[in-house]
């Protein structure tokens, strides 16, 4: 090679050396060590960033953006895993503007206090059901921040029964609260934190069947009695600020959700979704 060809393919390395984004030295993620802090990115642009946890055949875990959280990938999903330069970290800081327009990445924040309309998609009763017994749901519209939407309808939620009591074993009165813990939109799951639902039947007047569970100040939480029936009508829990929302049957029924039912969940603490 003469000296000028050589001369201008070191200047071309170090052109393209320079104007590469600083945190792309991508690998095979079965090589990087657990506790590195990596931007995932899938298929549909969604970009994850945490630090490894766990990598499974099936499944990449990262610790969330709060404590105690994690964030799945599916491995099949993955386009490219980087360990993250705390230089991009500052350069996401800084404003649009004065970054590269390859580099934009769009972040967008679902607030706590968000409601999701969500569709039980399990069905669940006082009398038949257990504690810790699975609930699914899915997300019947979509969540739609500044003119953005961060979560598609359809996405799928997961959670559990947290209280379940027969109208025979407290003198009448039948309970059943169930919270979602995780949102799965794509191929990512997230670690969420909701607002418990829980519905309680109690011996009351008919007049009496409308209250309101803690905290429920900012939302309204409606009841409906029917007689003669076991598993009466049940209310849901309605606006953003709503708390536990406490519903009346009529003494001694059971309660019992049906799959397809409409309820409202509340998110209690900021969730962040990363595109390009």
């Amino acid at each position: 090679m003469s000296k000028s060809r050589f001369a201008s393919f070191a200047f071309s390395c170090v052109v393209a050396l320079t104007l590469a984004p600083s945190c792309t030295r991508a690998e095979a993620v079965e090589n990087i060590p657990a506790g590195t802090e990596v931007t995932v990115v899938t298929q549909d642009g969604t970009l994850v960033r945490g630090k490894i946890a766990k990598v499974d055949a099936e499944v990449v875990t990262l610790t969330g953006d709060r404590p105690n959280t994690t964030t799945e990938v599916a491995r099949t999903a993955i386009t490219e895993v980087k360990r993250v330069d705390p230089a991009d970290v500052e350069d996401e800081r800084e404003a649009p503007a004065a970054r590269p327009r390859a580099s934009v990445i769009r972040t967008v924040t679902i607030p706590d206090n968000a409601v999701l309309d969500v569709t039980l998609d399990t069905s669940h009763s006082s009398e038949d059901s257990r504690v810790e017994e699975r609930v699914n749901g899915t997300l019947a519209s979509p969540v739609v921040i500044d003119g953005v939407t961060a979560i598609a309808a359809g996405a799928k939620l997961t959670g559990h029964l947290t209280n379940v009591k027969d109208s025979g074993e407290v003198k009448g009165r039948a309970e059943l609260g169930l919270q979602f813990t995780r949102l799965q939109t794509g191929s990512v799951t997230y670690d969420i934190e909701t607002k418990p639902l829980g519905w309680v039947a109690e011996s009351t007047k008919k007049e009496d069947a409308i209250k309101i569970g803690a905290g429920a100040a900012a939302g309204a939480v409606i009841g409906a009695i029917t007689g003669g029936k076991k598993g009466a009508a049940i209310g849901s829990a309605i606006g953003a600020g709503g708390g536990t929302a406490v519903v009346l049957a009529t003494e001694g029924q059971d309660i019992r959700l049906a799959a397809g039912r409409k309820l409202k969940v509340s998110i209690t603490n900021p969730l962040t979704i990363r595109t390009k």
